[in-house]
């Protein structure tokens, strides 16, 4: 829909041309920026990544899937501003990853996910 206002307001004034050229612009600008907001997260041996941010699984304490209620608070209200977020504002659900690393000031990691209780999962498999 953001694409059909912007080419009519384009069109209005300008015609046709220019708002075809604009619009395609605006999407494939929109298309980017989304691909560039995404969250990835990954582990990698013994490495969990989150966006560029990394830590070693030996530093990990716990790792908690949030409901969605959960996940707002922490998010929200209960956040810790030095915590380490890699969230996106359309996600509903999360992982608390609670820190254990002294010369880190860092509390916890907040990651969304679609499935958290997969990425726990994971997270506790690759520590064994």
């Amino acid at each position: 829909m953001l694409c059909v206002s912007i080419y009519l307001s384009v069109w209005a004034p300008l015609g046709n041309l220019a708002a075809s050229v604009i619009t395609a612009l605006s999407f494939a600008g929109f298309y980017l920026l989304s691909i560039k907001m995404r969250t990835t997260t990954a582990i990698d041996g013994q490495m969990l990544l989150a966006n560029q941010a990394k830590i070693d699984l030996k530093f990990i304490k716990s790792a908690t899937a949030l409901d969605a209620t959960q996940f707002k608070r922490i998010a929200g209200v209960d956040a810790d501003p030095a915590a380490y977020l890699a969230i996106n504002f359309w996600s509903k659900t999360g992982v608390k990853v609670e820190l254990k690393d002294k010369n880190d000031p860092t509390p916890y990691w907040l990651i969304s996910s679609k499935d958290p209780k997969k990425l726990v999962k994971a997270l506790t498999k690759a520590q064994k």
